[in-house]
């Protein structure tokens, strides 16, 4: 019992192995070294006869290493319901991960001189990795964000190509772990987004930043019982076995951690996993495996598993022991060398970095505090002076500023400066003359201060795509198989039996046991074919395109919990439930959400037919004059085939103008704000009492969410998961309400604003933890988007010109930058007309003006509605970061502005200057999701998209009409959407006399309008090469020439 008990040699490798590596900001740093050192020795491999065994000792001992360092970053993923940002730093980024599989699926593949022989490098040593490495990319919080849906299909197309290759480079019986590797990559390269986790665990699993013993609920053994019940019929076997090995891993891991973390409480882990182990090993049974994988080689697999930590499992594997003695060996030779790199890895930073930084960053702040004991100004020079009292006290510039004493000369040049009359030292109150400045303390503010480093910057820059300057080539549409590499992809391939499967497993008890395969699809989310049968589709050609738009959205988990019928057809749906009334009532979402928020909170759904008779494509739009459609803002027109592209759609409004009325005691219709989300498919359509939410990316839009604010409404916007609103009464408190779309189940966050400060702009995060709030007198708040009791913080933007800030313009726009790395703000002087812009960088912690920005517009009394947008684009591969303004005014025309030198570039249809059709009464603006254009409306309710951004000459065109505006208005808008996996301009009105909204799509991958080149800039060789034939390409080879976003640094 006593040997029983003993941890294990690999046991105590990996506890080593996991001081070392957990929670680390440099994960891909020693990826890329692990690599680097790979390929150093790889150049002199096989160049003797020797030498074809120490390289495979040389490949398994990479593939240990990574796999070690792949279990350690599964364990780190955070929860689907945590904030992403905190644990960047920690992640090996996306790209870097998928670009590791590559390479040694390269290296596999080209080494078959060398590695041909050696059945345990890829049956066991290759296949583990693999499936570590893909459950890491698969569950990644960063992917869906870097990347498209098509764009990953193509990733992992190329890793599931690469695997066909080493299955046809090495002929033979494959092992059971190999052969899970190939129905993960062919599921993955299907559809990247199946392969969640369960609903339990993806929102209560634990992860390294916090202790992962005692188990958690979703590692017991009740609900491994329930993940895989007795008498399981699921012919889906791959997301139980998989969702069952993540259980074993943490189970393991979290008696690593607690022996890492010399743990002596008695928290009965041992037990605890044993129950656990018994629990999965049971639920094994259970499962309905393919009759040509071998039930025994599972079981053999997880047994391995279980062992390092619970030594009394009983050992399944049929390896003979010599072999697997040896194995264990070298599997603790490559552990022992990694830490031994780690650890010198460690000093090197620690002697050169992390203490010359700590030392740093303590200088500064000791700097900042000498000058600004109280912490309340604020200052970006700070300085300290001695004053000539009885005891010669050490004073500071900024406290001595806030104790009214004011400095009479320049403190940069003169040493010595007299003090008013009757001035007081700050410490003693003693009457003082003279102050003398200590010039080293400001000489050295300004040497360290550019060199305190920005790690939160760095470490969500790290996971762009961008870290990269080379993109694989993409896949031909249509073409997925490689030349020489055919594969068959129908549903049924997973089950396809392999010849001469062989039935032994590979014997390990070791860490190389700890593999992650195919994520599980989620419970509750059946495949497209189930949730939404043909037969509840609109009949004929409707069904067709209604069918196609609905099943892509099928894996969003908004949307998820309604019913599919209401989401095919809403009024057809209000018609089946019962009721021959043309309004009938129906719940917007689930009995189990309806409650959430309270019945004061759920406003009914009121379905009204639309009027018959009428066409959607002809439309008398309000307003003094008649858009032309036939003539164009610039020299280019509208084709009828861009005509045909761009969908015009209608979105019902009775039920809101309705509601309005009535909250309105009948004093006639209010207007109906019209808000567009920049990171969901989603739009606002609100009034002062309620609040509809639209899904715009079904077609026609569906109602997912109805809203009563129980007051007056007064600002509204919406991300993927949150819907944020400021409600106010007439002594003018506020009230900022943040819901959960995703968790109707969440409480709402509500923050009643004490100041009385006028609301005035508002925006939410990419990250969605937290809304911005822009108020009167240059005033920004930061409040979360979870409930915190926590005040909300609140930055001045002109504290560093004056501590009274009444009187000071309002913060009139707030945007983030497609890739969410910066915030800006913009206000306009009341005197002057001067607009200026304040920039925030992630995590948005300080701020600052560009005054490069700076853009003077005159005021005029008549048809000035101020700034209608001020928005940031991050520069990639060369290009500059580039800030547009717009306004609807007499005078201010559209500018790009470049941060760094402040040079503008006016946007206009004529180059000369001599007529400018797009006008300077700007609606909205919008950078597209790339960067490389940008889309704007004039009051004419022309759309102009607007590419060549950094040329001398911009190419901008018209490419579709909407409603004419006669003043800027609050029911228009537009933004740049991907709907479908396409980038599409999205434009959406209200129509008060009609009771309608309209939605109209343009999208901008087919050929309705050219993308010119940029001039001077480098572009990927494959769009080079398609551009002469850019116009007659398929909507599908469009989107694939479209770059990808970057970010660089602001220049301020």
């Amino acid at each position: 019992m006593a040997s029983d008990s003993a941890p294990s040699s690999l046991f105590l490798r990996l506890t080593s192995v996991w001081g070392h590596l957990a929670l680390r900001s440099d994960i891909d740093d020693i990826v890329l070294e692990l690599l680097g050192h790979f390929s150093l020795e790889k150049v002199y491999a096989g160049t003797n006869s020797g030498d074809r065994h120490v390289y495979q000792q040389l490949v398994k001992t990479l593939l240990s290493q990574l796999n070690a360092i792949f279990y350690v970053q599964r364990l780190t993923l955070p929860a689907e319901n945590a904030h992403v940002s905190w644990y960047l730093g920690f992640l090996v980024s996306w790209e870097v991960a998928l670009r590791t599989v590559e390479f040694v699926l390269q290296v596999i593949n080209d080494g078959r001189e060398c590695l041909w022989d050696d059945l345990m490098l890829r049956d066991k040593y290759l296949a583990e990795f693999l499936l570590s490495a893909l459950r890491v990319l698969s569950l990644h919080p960063k992917a869906t964000a870097n990347q498209r849906v098509k764009e990953r299909k193509d990733r992992f197309g190329r890793v599931h190509r690469s695997l066909e290759q080493v299955f046809d480079s090495y002929p033979g019986p494959k092992s059971f772990l190999l052969q899970v590797c190939k129905m993960v990559t062919n599921r993955l390269h299907t559809d990247p987004d199946t392969l969640g986790l369960p609903s339990k665990m993806r929102y209560e699993i634990p992860n390294l930043t916090s202790e992962l013993y005692p188990l958690t609920h979703c590692l017991s053994p009740q609900y491994i019982s329930e993940l895989v019940p007795a008498g399981n019929s699921s012919i889906d076997w791959l997301p139980q076995f998989l969702a069952l090995r993540d259980i074993s891993h943490f189970v393991v891991g979290a008696s690593v951690q607690y022996a890492a973390n010399r743990e002596s409480r008695d928290t009965r882990l041992r037990s605890a996993s044993g129950r656990s182990r018994n629990a999965i090993l049971q639920a094994l049974d259970y499962l309905q495996m393919p009759p040509s994988l071998s039930k025994l080689d599972m079981v053999a697999a997880f047994s391995a598993t279980f062992r390092i930590v619970l030594p009394d499992t009983p050992d399944f594997s049929a390896q003979p022991l010599a072999d697997s003695r040896a194995l264990d060996e070298h599997e603790l030779d490559a552990l022992d060398s990694l830490c031994v790199r780690l650890k010198q890895r460690q000093v090197i930073h620690r002697m050169s970095d992390r203490e010359t930084m700590i030392n740093v960053s303590q200088v500064v702040r000791n700097i900042l505090l000498q000058d600004d004991p109280g912490g309340q100004s604020g200052t970006s020079r700070p300085s300290l002076y001695a004053l000539n009292c009885s005891k010669c006290h050490l004073v500071g510039g900024s406290q001595l500023a806030s104790a009214g004493i004011e400095l009479l000369c320049d403190g940069a040049t003169d040493v010595e400066t007299t003090l008013p009359a009757q001035s007081k030292c700050p410490c003693c109150g003693e009457i003082v003359t003279l102050a003398r400045e200590a010039p080293l303390v400001r000489r050295a503010w300004e040497l360290l201060r550019p060199l305190e480093p920005d790690a939160d910057t760095i470490n969500v820059e790290r996971h762009l795509p961008t870290n990269f300057q080379l993109a694989p080539a993409r896949s031909d549409a249509g073409l997925f198989s490689a030349s020489g590499y055919p594969s068959n992809f129908a549903s049924s391939s997973d089950q396809r039996p392999v010849e001469g499967h062989r039935v032994d497993s590979p014997a390990s008890a070791a860490l190389a046991q700890i593999v992650y395969p195919l994520s599980p699809q989620p419970s509750g989310f059946p495949q497209p074919s189930l949730l939404f049968p043909l037969d509840d589709l609109v009949g004929g050609a409707q069904a067709e395109d209604h069918g196609k738009q609905t099943i892509g959205r099928v894996h969003d988990p908004i949307y998820s919990r309604l019913d599919p019928n209401l989401l095919s057809d809403p009024a057809a749906y209000t018609q089946r439930k019962g009721g021959n009334s043309g309004a009938e009532i129906s719940p917007i979402v689930s009995p189990t959400d309806s409650n959430v928020l309270g019945s004061s909170r759920t406003a009914p759904v009121i379905s009204t037919p639309p009027e018959k008779g009428k066409s959607k494509w002809r439309l008398k739009f309000a307003g003094t004059r008649k858009p032309s459609v036939g003539t164009s803002g610039d020299s280019s027109s509208l084709s009828s085939t861009a005509i045909e592209a761009q969908k015009l759609e209608e979105i019902p409004l009775g039920a809101l103008y309705n509601l309005s009325k009535s909250g309105a005691r009948n004093k006639g219709p209010k207007s109906v704000h019209v808000e567009l989300s920049k990171s969901a498919s989603l739009a606002l359509f609100w009034t002062q009492q309620t609040i509809h939410v639209w899904d715009v990316g079904a077609s026609p839009p569906v109602m997912t969410r109805s809203i009563l604010t129980e007051s007056t409404c007064i600002l509204a916007t919406v991300a993927r998961l949150h819907l944020a609103y400021v409600i106010g009464t007439r002594d003018q408190r506020l009230t900022l309400r943040v819901v959960n779309l995703l968790r109707p189940s969440t409480p709402v966050a509500e923050y009643r604003i004490s100041s009385s400060l006028w609301c005035k702009s508002i925006a939410i995060d990419r990250e969605e933890s937290f809304v911005v709030l822009g108020f009167e007198n240059a005033t920004v708040r930061f409040f979360k988007t979870t409930p915190s009791a926590e005040q909300p913080r609140e930055d001045r933007l002109h504290s560093m010109v004056h501590a009274d800030c009444r009187g000071c313009p309002s913060v009139d726009t707030l945007s983030f930058s497609n890739d969410g790395l910066v915030l800006l703000a913009s206000t306009r002087s009341a005197k002057s007309g001067v607009i200026q812009v304040y920039a925030w960088k992630f995590p948005f912690l300080t701020f600052q003006e560009v005054p490069s920005c700076r853009y003077p517009v005159p005021l005029h009394e008549s048809e000035d509605n101020g700034v209608s947008s001020a928005i940031f684009r991050n520069g990639r591969h060369g290009e500059d970061s580039l800030v547009c303004i717009t306004t609807w005014t007499q005078s201010g025309t559209p500018v790009l502005i470049q941060p760094e030198d402040g040079h503008k570039s006016e946007i206009r249809t004529d180059p000369s200057g001599r007529q400018n059709k797009l006008g300077n009464r700007i609606q909205c603006a919008d950078f597209s999701p790339t960067g490389k254009e940008i889309a704007i409306v004039n009051d004419k309710g022309y759309l102009y998209h607007v590419s060549s951004l950094n040329s001398s000459v911009m190419d901008v065109r018209k490419v579709a009409t909407s409603r004419e505006l006669t003043a800027r208005s609050d029911s228009y808008a537009m933004a740049f959407m991907v709907l479908s996996d396409e980038e599409n301009i999205v434009l959406a009105w209200a129509d008060a006399s009609k009771a309608t909204g309209w939605v109209k799509k343009i999208p901008t991958s087919r050929g309705n309008f050219s993308i010119p080149l940029t001039p001077g800039i480098t572009h990927e060789p494959a769009f080079v090469e398609l551009r002469a034939t850019i116009q007659n390409a398929s909507r599908r080879q469009v989107a694939e020439l479209e770059g990808e976003t970057g970010a660089v640094e602001l220049y301020v």
